[in-house]
């Protein structure tokens, strides 16, 4: 499983989160992930550690994945709040899967 890149976003990702993310957000995390290669699992956790400095100390390899997975989802969830504001109840992926639709017919 591949967890949270603390100052990169595009870095972001999770099994858990992999499933509600598709469409222009893929596309957008593969171009950045292209700009910006990920680091292992292990890497990120080290990197995690490094940012956290004195706190990581006491963390676990385990408490700080928890803690990444957990900023993924408030990532996820508010990101998806803010475009329903935004676009009228809409997500983006809602938007633009409906447009993709409207040129198919």
């Amino acid at each position: 499983m591949e967890t949270l890149n603390l100052l990169h976003y595009p870095s972001i990702e999770t099994t858990t989160t992999t499933a509600l993310i598709s469409g222009p957000q893929v596309q957008l995390k593969n171009a950045l992930s292209a700009i910006f290669p990920q680091p292992t699992e292990e890497n990120q956790i080290i990197s995690a550690r490094r940012k956290l400095g004195k706190t990581a100390k006491i963390l676990t390899d385990e408490q700080i994945e928890c803690m990444i997975t957990d900023f993924q989802y408030l990532i996820d969830t508010w990101l998806d709040e803010f475009e329903c504001e935004v676009f009228g109840g809409k997500t983006l992926k809602k938007l633009l899967g409906e447009k993709e639709y409207a040129n198919t017919k």
